[in-house]
């Protein structure tokens, strides 16, 4: 592409053949350098909103931060996208975050992080592949994921945009899934999850139908519930290989956890109209995702770049 410059100097005086010709290329290269590769002056195109509306969007977030723009629309009863609302929010100075929590490691969650991505290092890809990892998820109606607000910068522990209840308008299920040696979700039909339902309706009905325990390894975190003696006894009993060395605060070591998060970004757009209607989105999306190739396979390699990255940090939390 030395010519480009050529070109470029040779645009006033020549027509775009006979600088074609003087330089040894197609014409066709000549024009695509003159004319598709040169910056265009964009027009501005005419704003949907009116600054009433503007001012009306930003005043109802600045009450409810909360909010998410498909709520703002609705309530509002505007004609504009919910993107359209994000982007005036944004020009009012508002970024849309995760709400805040204040993440902390005690020494010993810290040791004990350390101690077992050291230990776990030493295991390999046929290793990892005969592990079920599981957890229990909250999936909401509305702005599915963590609950998230409009905050300017500089404001992330005040008050005004920290989560309480009152934020809580929307309607919930609970899930239970699984990944690895096996793929399955299970609908929690209780508004807590206890241990007797836990080994009732989840374990034996996921790992009781696998005939041959020495074939996997499960994965449960630290839950009261997992670590009831109701689900250790019945665990024991099945004979079970358990990985009862799991640390606390592992989130970012259980590949379950990004799972989720592809299932939140899929259903984003999505308005369930009750719980059933919830439960066949997220129970139909991870059928969805289960089902493409190499998807959980992937999650599963990454364990070990997990357990490295918490190793380096010396029991740390880890990127993922």
């Amino acid at each position: 592409m030395n010519y480009v410059n050529e070109i470029l100097q040779l645009e006033h005086d020549f027509t775009e053949r006979e600088i074609a010709q003087k330089l040894g290329i197609p014409p066709s290269t000549v024009h695509y350098w003159l004319h598709k590769r040169k910056p265009t002056k964009k027009s501005g195109r005419r704003s949907k909103t009116t600054t009433e509306i503007d001012e009306s969007i930003y005043n109802l977030s600045s009450l409810n931060p909360f909010l998410p723009a498909t709520v703002i629309k609705k309530q509002l009863d505007i004609d504009v996208s919910a993107e359209t609302i994000r982007r005036r929010l944004k020009q009012r100075g508002l970024k849309n975050r995760a709400v805040a929590t204040k993440p902390f490691l005690k020494p010993y969650q810290r040791q004990k992080r350390l101690e077992f991505a050291n230990y776990y290092l030493t295991w390999n890809m046929d290793d990892w592949e005969t592990v079920i990892f599981s957890d229990e998820k909250i999936f909401s109606s509305v702005g599915y994921g963590p609950v998230r607000v409009w905050r300017p910068d500089g404001q992330r522990f005040n008050e005004k945009y920290l989560h309480s209840d009152k934020h809580s308008s929307r309607f919930t299920i609970s899930v239970w899934v699984c990944i690895g040696f096996i793929n399955k979700i299970h609908l929690i039909a209780r508004k807590t999850l206890n241990a007797e339902y836990y080994v009732n309706s989840i374990l034996i009905n996921t790992l009781g139908e696998i005939a041959d325990t020495s074939t996997y390894i499960f994965m449960h975190d630290l839950s009261p519930v997992h670590t009831s003696k109701l689900a250790q006894n019945w665990l024991i009993d099945n004979d079970v290989n358990v990985l009862w060395d799991w640390p606390p605060k592992g989130a970012d070591l259980n590949p379950v956890e990004n799972l989720f998060g592809e299932l939140e970004r899929r259903m984003v757009n999505r308005n369930p109209k009750n719980d059933w209607e919830l439960w066949e989105m997220v129970r139909d999306t991870f059928q969805e995702v289960t089902s493409e190739e190499c998807y959980v396979k992937k999650l599963i390699e990454s364990v070990p770049r997990r357990l490295k990255a918490v190793a380096d940090k010396g029991g740390g939390f880890s990127k993922y």
